[in-house]
């Protein structure tokens, strides 16, 4: 017997799509998202069964966070807190360390003291994207995006120290 759609409960990511929805219908400023994803968090990382489980959730969830940051303008003392929840939790994959990267080197001109740490933070996504082998499809993907947010950054790469 197959069970439809409606008679299992949804996935996190289905929940987590449906959340983002009715936040951006009902025009939800920043600190709702916040609030509303983190409590999405808290219910998910309880249900999850393995540290993996709950490490992905924690991931998943600070990404989407720090992309609403960066959206709404949010200072240092915001940004940078999901900036170092990512340092602390690591990064899933390659596609997720680049989009963090990015974020955080085209929103320097709102917090330039930090230019060394994140044009760092781009050289390191970019030398592991290189790395790819030149066949796969994502390592173009993601070398244009980090060209794209080298060309659109407002603060340069700081000289050597």
């Amino acid at each position: 017997m197959v069970t439809s759609r409606k008679e299992r409960a949804p996935t996190f990511g289905e929940e987590l799509d449906l959340l983002y929805l009715e936040l951006i219908k009902a025009n939800a400023p920043y600190e709702d998202c916040k609030r509303e994803f983190l409590k999405l968090e808290k219910r998910w990382v309880q249900k999850a069964k393995t540290t993996h489980q709950r490490l992905a959730v924690q991931r998943i969830i600070t990404s989407t966070i720090l992309t609403e940051a960066y959206g709404e303008r949010m200072p240092w003392k915001e940004f940078g807190r999901w900036i170092r929840r990512f340092q602390q939790l690591g990064f899933r994959d390659l596609g997720m360390r680049v989009h963090v990267a990015c974020l955080y080197v085209q929103s320097l001109h709102r917090f330039p003291r930090q230019a060394r740490q994140a044009w760092d933070m781009l050289e390191d996504a970019e030398q592991r994207a290189l790395r790819l082998r030149r066949d796969r499809p994502l390592r173009q993907e993601h070398l244009e995006s980090i060209a794209h947010a080298k060309k659109v950054a407002r603060v340069p790469r700081p000289p050597p120290q």
